[in-house]
């Protein structure tokens, strides 16, 4: 780095069950506490809203919705469900938000069972209560068709890592990984 006015500064913290890290180039004379508490907000309203591991994030309450039950999204929730769906589609269902009882059925996740290769019965049952088909998405809210359970983990993170690039561009700072 040429200027001699910016410096390398790292930031860090926790989130989404593992720690981040951000190295940005900033002014000498910045004040990184507000960058800081910044990168962990974003990151945090992530985790409230799609967190399996979180009882009262609002990926959560769909899946313990009843059938038929209406779930209000919030924005960026509702941003990567249909990012979510979008993929699902265009991959033939290679991906699958729904795929939550096969990640708790294998010993991941939130929810997980006990740590053990499932026979092929446990295998067919689990997937038969998946199925991104069955999903009904209107733009803000997404209907529980019954049974299934969303486990956003693929696409979260990276999501997380646009926002906080995205909200780091906003508050000027122009290199950050």
């Amino acid at each position: 780095m040429n200027n001699p006015d910016l410096d390398i500064a790292s930031l860090g913290g926790h989130t989404m069950g593992t720690t981040w890290q951000v190295r940005l180039a900033v002014a000498r004379s910045r004040d990184l506490h507000p960058l800081h508490a910044g990168i962990q907000t974003q990151l945090d309203a992530i985790v409230a809203q799609m967190s399996t591991w979180e009882a009262d994030s609002d990926i959560a309450r769909f899946n313990r919705a009843s059938a038929g039950e209406w779930q209000a999204l919030p924005p960026l929730f509702d941003t990567v469900m249909q990012c979510a769906l979008d993929i699902a589609k265009r991959s033939g269902g290679a991906f699958d938000p729904t795929i939550g009882p096969l990640v708790a059925l294998w010993g991941f996740g939130a929810q997980a069972q006990a740590r053990r290769i499932p026979d092929a019965a446990a295998l067919a049952a689990t997937r038969a209560r998946c199925g991104w088909e069955r999903l009904q998405w209107q733009p803000g809210r997404l209907l529980q068709p019954g049974g299934l359970a969303l486990d956003l983990s693929a696409i979260a993170k990276g999501f997380g890592v646009d926002q906080v690039s995205a909200w780091l561009r906003q508050n000027g700072v122009r290199a950050a990984l």
